[in-house]
């Protein structure tokens, strides 16, 4: 094979790449700009003022909590997936919703008090 041929496959090697790359950037930044924490299918909750101000970044999941107890100084003892926790009581809130929200300041970081936004968890019929 002669250099020109050899040349121009390695430039058509480069604009493949390059293309492909454009491509790929175009689905990450698609993909990171919806914000999930606002459309989980629970239209009655994503109306809340309490919604987009907790989870307006898209920062919060559906885990299972369970109250462990109270602590002194307005902390509840909590189990999150697994992990024990205490959480400012004034960070929960009643929600029309059949699931519990956590909401983190680092998502994906530790689960704990300092890291917890806001706990919003289904609330009692008859209760606002």
């Amino acid at each position: 094979m002669n250099r020109s041929k050899q040349a121009g496959m390695g430039i058509k090697a480069i604009v493949v790449l390059l293309v492909g790359l454009m491509l790929a950037s175009v689905c990450i930044a698609l993909v990171g700009s919806h914000s999930w924490g606002h459309n989980v299918g629970e239209p009655e909750l994503e109306k809340l003022p309490i919604w987009k101000q907790c989870c307006g970044e898209g920062d919060c999941v559906s885990q299972r909590l369970r109250i462990v107890g109270k602590e002194p100084g307005k902390k509840i003892i909590v189990e999150i997936e697994g992990i024990q926790t205490s959480v400012d009581k004034e960070k929960f809130s009643p929600v029309p919703t059949n699931r519990t929200w956590v909401c983190y300041i680092t998502p994906g970081g530790a689960i704990r008090n300092e890291n917890i936004r806001c706990i919003l968890y289904p609330q009692k019929n008859g209760t606002t």
